[in-house]
């Protein structure tokens, strides 16, 4: 059973008298602090104030009514109410207490009414209320009678005369910067003299004084000024950043002041990457008749909606190639700070024909005012590749033609990667089609990195490897150079810089018949012709060099076999290590270069130990003229100079701001430079400043150029040496 509602009523009340104590205690003490930080910082922070200081009267004022419990309550009525016989507690437990407890408890009910005599709420706090609000009182007096930060007291001021007792002080700023329109940026106001603003965004200052001053003007570092005239109760100036500067606000009576940044943030060109096709170079497929490239341009306030696309086709091959460029325009979709554009382009009626391109280019403007700036995006191709015009049956033996560009080993593997991961999404065709490509590029790479072996070409003799197409019988594979035997015979051994030449005398019983005529006829050409693919005839490398490229040339053909037969999981490790090898080769130290150069001069036995130095003897050398060096920072940077005992030098500070000006593009941060230059002008003494100054100056030097280091000179028993020799 709950407590009675007579006694939960006594509770209420004790609460609320508690309550109302801390809150007639703490809102004089709020509105005192209100009104001074009213007069001292304006009605911002006094809202804020208020606020506060009402959220923490109100927490305290909650607190101390919590503190008014169920303990406290049994103990006021067991203090107040003799008739309760300290068992107050009986009342809040349970009413089923068998025995003495309950026997008391409901003796105690029987007597709940005499608890309506009784007040238990605290007494009022007369003095601490009456001394807060004394208190109060004279601080908000005493703030109504201190100069007002918005400007009041201070038109008072410069009613009396600027000559008034005290300096002039800036007591309140605000900036308004309005960013062009075409950014879509709202206008925003800030208090901080350092400004950040888009280019082309008008700055508007509202100063306020202690006292208004005579000739206040925002100044700038590079000489210009501009006048601070009345506004309400403050002075303001209005100002265009086109370009990043220095300023300070100066008046007459009012201390020099530190120069603030201006930054202006310029606009940036618009970025258009391709979205589709995923590569630049596309091939056209048999059936295809239209082409739809995705293009999509980013920028930081907006690209227009329309563009223009830029459409070329090609027509023949080498110096008889024409092509034809027409311009459409197209719109985008999307948001203007990420729009796509697209339009599908009919293949026949752009005139496409075999052996031909289709070149797109889109061309996007943004929208700056004054001039917007025009990017031409990325090309995509699209090519048609000419009919080889192969006899029916035999299109499953040729290789692809269509790897114009000599791919990288890296590529490779990148791309054999890419296709296994792919390789679920993948019909078994289309998988063994690219593996199969994969295998001609290998293919075409070996043979670039064979020609330093005296591997000229494959021709008829080796033959090109290639997979049947479904359309083609499977047949045995084809060797590629003379080294490789059929995949029935074992394949003869490998030696490390035989440079791939393999097709020496092989008895080893089960050497392929076919393999041996070959071998027969290469013995025939070496005896009585010209071996081309003869590696140490060849080559420029030495033998360790040669060996590695040849090991890196086994690794390729390894993993081309493997790609070729549709297994690029198989081709990795071949096509790793032959990227291995490759670097080895690359980082070659040594090569030979027979019957090229020149070799020493003869020595003249006669003039042995003779001492005789003519036309031997190397003159000094000649003096290396320091260029580059400016004469303005060499003269700052010396006055900077700073040793004990020297006093300060003057530093030529116009002409090191006027170098600064006249270099502004070959500094990291012009402005930084400037600044250091106004601080050590407004402090020559000021030791920081010119170190800081000088370390500015230091970075602003052209590093010199690298030149030769002179031998010392011989010492003395060496001279003495060289004298008795002469």
């Amino acid at each position: 059973m709950s407590a009675s509602p007579i006694l939960l009523d006594l509770q209420r009340a004790a609460r609320a008298r508690a309550a109302l104590n801390m809150l007639a205690i703490g809102a004089p003490l709020a509105l005192a602090g209100t009104a001074v930080i009213w007069r001292t910082a304006g009605w911002p922070a006094a809202t804020v104030m208020a606020a506060v200081t009402l959220a923490a009267t109100f927490g305290v004022a909650w607190l101390r009514a919590r503190r008014l419990d169920r303990g406290w309550l049994i103990a006021a009525l067991d203090a107040r109410l003799a008739a309760f016989e300290d068992s107050s507690g009986l009342l809040f437990e349970a009413d089923d207490k068998p025995g003495l407890a309950g026997l008391q408890r409901r003796r105690l009910e029987a007597r709940i009414a005499e608890a309506r005599t009784i007040d238990l709420r605290p007494p009022w706090a007369r003095r601490e209320i009456l001394a807060a609000w004394v208190a109060a009182a004279m601080v908000v007096a005493a703030s109504l009678l201190w100069p007002s930060a918005t400007g009041s007291v201070a038109s008072e001021a410069g009613e009396r005369g600027a000559d008034s007792i005290g300096p002039v002080r800036v007591v309140e700023q605000r900036i308004r910067i309005t960013p062009p329109a075409y950014t879509g940026l709202p206008a925003r106001e800030q208090s901080e003299l350092d400004i950040e603003a888009p280019a082309g965004s008008r700055i508007e200052w509202v100063l306020a004084f202690s006292r208004t001053p005579k000739d206040a003007r925002l100044a700038f570092v590079d000489g210009g000024t501009i006048a601070l005239g009345e506004a309400g109760t403050g002075l303001s100036a209005a100002y265009t950043a086109t370009e990043p500067t220095l300023y300070r606000i100066e008046a007459v009576g009012l201390r020099r002041r530190p120069l603030n940044r201006l930054e202006v943030i310029a606009d940036a060109p618009p970025v258009v990457s391709l979205i589709s096709p995923d590569s630049q170079l596309t091939l056209a497929t048999a059936s295809q008749t239209a082409w739809t490239p995705v293009f999509e341009a980013t920028d930081d306030y907006g690209v227009q909606a329309t563009a223009a696309l830029r459409v070329t086709v090609t027509e023949g091959e080498g110096e008889a190639t024409t092509s034809r460029t027409r311009t459409v325009p197209i719109r985008g979709e999307g948001e203007p700070k990420r729009r796509r554009y697209a339009l599908p382009l009919n293949l026949a009626r752009e005139g496409l024909a075999p052996g031909g391109d289709l070149i797109v280019q889109l061309i996007v403007r943004d929208q700056r005012a004054g001039g917007p700036q025009e990017v031409e995006g990325p090309s995509a191709i699209l090519r048609w590749p000419r009919d080889v015009g192969l006899a029916e049956g035999l299109d499953g033996m040729a290789a692809s033609t269509m790897p114009a560009y000599f791919r990288s080993q890296r590529q490779i593997i990148i791309d054999a990667e890419a296709l296994i991961a792919e390789r679920a999404r993948l019909t078994a065709e289309d998988f063994l089609d690219r593996s199969n490509g994969l295998g001609n590029d290998q293919a075409q790479l070996r043979l670039r990195y064979g020609q330093f072996m005296g591997e000229e070409s494959e021709g008829a003799g080796s033959g090109v490897l290639a997979l049947p197409t479904n359309d083609a019988p499977a047949g045995p594979a084809l060797p590629l150079h003379d080294a490789e035997t059929p995949a029935a015979a074992p394949a003869p051994e490998h030696h490390a810089d035989d440079g791939h030449d393999h097709s020496g005398h092989d008895d080893a019983p089960g050497a392929d018949t076919g393999a041996a005529a070959v071998d027969g006829a290469m013995d025939v050409v070496r005896q009585f012709g010209h071996v081309h693919d003869d590696s140490d005839a060849a080559t420029l490398f030495d033998p360790g060099t040669r060996s590695t490229l040849a090991l890196a040339l086994d690794a390729m053909w390894a993993s081309e076999r493997a790609l070729r037969q549709g297994l690029p999981s198989e081709a990795l490790p071949h096509a790793n290590r032959a990227l291995d090898l490759l670097k080895d080769a690359q980082q070659a130290t040594r090569v030979f270069l027979p019957r090229t150069g020149s070799g020493p001069p003869p020595i003249d036995p006669s003039r042995r130990l003779t001492g005789d130095r003519e036309d031997i003897a190397v003159g000094p050398l000649p003096p290396v003229s320091v260029t580059g060096l400016d004469p303005v920072l060499v003269d700052a940077w010396t006055a900077l100079d700073a040793r004990p005992g020297r006093p300060a030098a003057p530093v030529p500070l116009d002409a090191l701001a006027q170098w600064a000006r006249r270099n502004r593009e070959r500094l990291a941060d012009p402005l930084a430079l400037l600044a250091a230059i106004d601080a050590v002008r407004g402090d020559p003494d000021c030791a920081d400043c010119r170190r800081r100054l000088r370390g500015l100056v230091w970075s602003a030097f052209d590093p010199p150029p690298a030149t030769a280091t002179r031998r010392p000179g011989p010492t003395v028993r060496g001279a003495r040496y060289l004298e008795a020799l002469r």
